[in-house]
């Protein structure tokens, strides 16, 4: 895959961003319409989108080689959760509520919004089939270990584990199995629309996440050494390590490219919904997650060219 094709993507998603933004600064869009979009693209658009990525033959295979991008995806999750900890740990960063933004944000990344339209736009439904994986191991972690950094255990772990497993990126992953494995294919007064209806998550997505952007003030953030240190771990550290796993790994080329581009994502936009629950201070996650969704710009092209140069 040259250089010019995902960095053409990425400059078309963020111009879709860029659509956002304005949208949001002239006042079409306004907070509670930001926040009915996301529950469109989370609770409709989303499961659509997954549930297609598994109309496709059934092999033994692709089912061997899908369970094993899970095992996999569930290591680095406990991986990135363990170095993060140790990257960001009380004697470098004194602010406990900065450290715990920092610890949250190294280990997840914008898979859903970001990384999924990115796949499926250069690696098609192919390519969505083993970011699926991603997206169980993250929605598990995120509802479990993940609101939990935040909560400070307010939840019990029996109904975080709920919270997690009800994500309807969860069922629709356990629906679209299922068609997958006994191979019924749904009528197309069924399919049909469901595709128009997964074809609206990377505009839909990109503009979503537009509407946040507003929130930076680049002269006045650009000059944080502790956000620039969250965007590093999370824009380049992890994606480079991760590169250096799959690298080594007998895996399909895109199942590897698939799960370093979820990988290489930016910081996800929950960190900030997490740190308002949580009565913490919005203002740094806010630029955290700014700053490494425009950062992307650069280094998601640069890991994936990378990865090319590489073999994968």
């Amino acid at each position: 895959m040259p250089l010019l094709l995902p960095t053409k993507q990425v400059v078309i998603m963020f111009i879709l961003m860029f659509v956002g933004w304005i949208c949001y600064q002239v006042k079409f869009l306004h907070e509670q319409t930001v926040k009915d979009l996301t529950k469109i693209l989370l609770y409709v658009v989303s499961p659509c989108l997954i549930i297609n990525s598994f109309r496709q033959s059934f092999s033994v295979t692709r089912l061997i080689q899908f369970s094993l991008i899970f095992l996999l995806v569930l290591v680095l999750f406990v991986f990135k959760i363990i170095v993060s900890s140790v990257l960001f740990n009380k004697r470098i960063i004194k602010d406990e509520q900065k450290r715990t933004i920092l610890r949250y944000a190294g280990t997840y990344t914008n898979a859903g919004f970001m990384g999924i339209p990115l796949v499926q736009a250069l690696l098609g439904n192919n390519g969505v089939f083993f970011a699926v994986p991603y997206l169980i191991i993250y929605n598990v972690f995120m509802w479990t270990h993940g609101i939990r950094m935040f909560t400070r255990k307010k939840q019990s772990f029996k109904e975080s584990f709920h919270q997690a497993i009800v994500n309807p990126n969860i069922i629709a992953a356990i629906v679209g199995m299922i068609l997958f494995v006994i191979q019924i294919k749904l009528p197309d007064i069924v399919s049909d629309p469901m595709n128009y209806i997964a074809n609206l998550n990377t505009p839909l997505s990109m503009i979503v996440i537009g509407t946040n952007l507003g929130a930076i003030n680049l002269k006045e953030d650009w000059h944080d050494k502790l956000v620039w240190s969250g965007v590093l771990v999370r824009n380049l550290f992890f994606p480079l390590i991760i590169l250096g796993f799959l690298l080594i790994l007998p895996l399909p080329s895109i199942a590897k490219m698939t799960t370093l581009i979820m990988a290489a994502c930016p910081v996800a936009g929950v960190v900030v919904l997490f740190s308002l629950i949580s009565n913490f201070e919005v203002k740094f996650p806010t630029k955290l997650m700014c700053l490494s969704t425009l950062v992307a710009i650069i280094t998601i092209p640069v890991i994936i060219s990378l990865a090319n140069l590489m073999g994968i």
